[in-house]
């Protein structure tokens, strides 16, 4: 496995503990709840996009 791959593993988990936090979060209800889950989804958003871009990178080295 490796280095990019690990990399990409670690950002989807991160991505996915995100995404249950701000699911939690909202769950509870509140405007300080809200703000929380806002917060947890643009985290998760981030994670996401991390994570696509070590796919890429990836992708894009056993080509060459």
């Amino acid at each position: 496995m490796s280095l990019l791959t690990t990399f990409a593993l670690a950002c989807m988990l991160v991505a996915v503990l995100a995404f249950f936090n701000g699911i939690v979060s909202m769950a509870h209800g509140g405007p300080e709840d809200q703000r929380s889950s806002h917060i947890w989804m643009f985290k998760r958003v981030a994670w996401q996009a991390l994570a696509v871009l070590f796919v890429l990178m990836g992708a894009l080295a056993t080509l060459q």
